[in-house]
């Protein structure tokens, strides 16, 4: 069912994103040899255009799904257990290794670091075969902003739903990371958040390669800025609000899933009633994976706060048993030892497992 692509062709994207750096920067990656993403899978057939929608119906968002206490039907049964079969752990932590490599010089917003990962990022949503989000006006997978002193690029793609008037689910992380310290040491955030834009590539990769399309459409979306204050995602929470969507958007927010080890999910609302039934939903999809998933309430501050708190758009980050004792399981938080190697990748895994289930029941009716 999945086709792969050669090394040398993986090798080739990342050279093709380092070589954003290359056109204004010496390279900070000394004598180290380049990583290698892991094994990128090809995307499915291109997707069919995706039309413009009625006005927007009045508030109301995907159904909510049955209670967690029920079982689910046999249709959704049989493609909740293809999604989890197709889950592609190489995959993902290929791509967290490539992101939190030295090449991007950890990520910095608005640094060519920076904008070497949004290359990379946008040329495996183009390999997917995801399409620009035309309907708030962009042409592209780039939603270039600026704010707060600051200039960079939120990189989108999206897998159109069967349904073009009905609900938006966005399922994002943020790509931008710390930068260098005084020594020219990277800060390459493989926890925070490498880790979470590989889920959100895995999960596209994962319906593309199943051929599955939602009844709802679904936005894959990578922020920056959210290290300098939420400011890619406050400024497409404002672009949603003007084209007229809000009352159909809400957001899946990953952030701090690459943890040492840990027992749940924690699953942040930001204090809006408004976000319950997606807690609901994670609820639901831990049960059925047997994982807990605990309400934190609201977290130091996330891309999911801009949404929820200055446009009203329902909006949860999730976690990795960051509640609890995050200097046990994410003991490398906003330090140069944040590499990939320090992931526990059974536990992202558990993590990722819980997303994917829980992104389809939002998105699949």
């Amino acid at each position: 069912m999945t086709e792969h692509l050669s090394q040398a062709t993986i090798v080739a994207l990342a050279l093709l994103a380092a070589a954003v750096i290359s056109l204004t920067v010496t390279s900070c990656g000394g004598d180290e040899e380049p990583s290698t993403p892991g094994t990128i899978r090809s995307a499915a057939e291109p997707l069919e255009e995706i039309y413009l929608p009625p006005p927007p119906p009045p508030p109301g968002r995907a159904p909510d799904p049955p209670s967690a206490g029920n079982a689910v039907d046999d249709t959704l049964q049989l493609q909740l257990e293809s999604i989890l079969s197709a889950y592609d752990n190489e995959y993902q932590y290929g791509i967290i290794t490539e992101l939190a490599s030295d090449r991007y010089q950890g990520r910095r917003t608005g640094s060519d670091g920076a904008r070497a990962a949004a290359a990379f990022i946008a040329a495996e949503f183009g390999r997917l075969g995801l399409q620009p989000w035309s309907h708030v006006g962009l042409d592209s997978y780039y939603h270039h902003f600026s704010g707060g002193g600051l200039e960079d690029d939120n990189i989108i793609g999206v897998l159109p739903g069967s349904n073009p008037g009905g609900a938006i689910v966005i399922l994002a992380a943020h790509y931008d990371h710390l930068g260098m310290d005084g020594q020219g040491n990277a800060y390459n955030g493989a926890d925070d958040n490498a880790a979470g834009v590989a889920t959100i590539l895995e999960a596209a990769a994962n319906l593309r390669s199943l051929g599955y399309r939602p009844a709802d459409t679904i936005v894959f979306c990578a922020f920056s800025g959210e290290e300098q204050g939420q400011v890619g995602a406050g400024a497409l929470g404002r672009l949603i609000t003007d084209a007229g969507l809000a009352g159909r958007v809400e957001m899946i927010n990953i952030d701090g899933i690459g943890a040492t080890g840990g027992d749940y999910l924690g699953v942040w609302d930001e204090g809006s009633a408004a976000a319950a039934p997606l807690v609901a939903t994670m609820s639901q999809a831990g049960s059925y994976l047997g994982t807990t998933v605990i309400n934190e309430g609201t977290d130091i501050g996330s891309d999911a706060q801009p949404f929820a708190w200055e446009y009203g758009i329902p909006a949860i980050t999730v976690d990795w048993d960051w509640g609890s004792n995050p200097s046990a399981y994410h003991p490398y938080y906003h330090t140069i030892h944040d590499d990939a190697g320090a992931i526990d990748r059974p536990t992202l895994a558990r993590a990722t497992r819980v997303i994917l289930v829980g992104l389809w029941l939002r998105a699949y009716s």
